[in-house]
């Protein structure tokens, strides 16, 4: 039996990619239009692979948090 995870159901469920909303995107923190430097010189930025911008990502919930939500749903 191949393994599942909680609201497995609603996400099988939930439909093509379209009705997502578009992924939000920021100014990459690392260089200026892409183009990152040092002491070596100008270089295409890693980070945003000199599209001068990175998604926004939410962010993971620590290891603790996890834990304690676990023991919430137990209750």
């Amino acid at each position: 039996m191949m393994p599942t995870f909680k609201g497995y159901d609603e996400w099988k469920l939930r439909g093509p990619d379209e009705d997502r909303p578009e992924p939000e995107y920021k100014d990459c923190e690392d260089c200026v239009d892409g183009i990152a430097t040092d002491a070596g010189g100008s270089y295409t930025c890693e980070e945003c692979g000199g599209s001068g911008e990175i998604e926004v990502t939410q962010e993971e919930p620590d290891g603790d948090y996890e834990y304690e939500r676990r023991l919430d749903e137990k209750l």
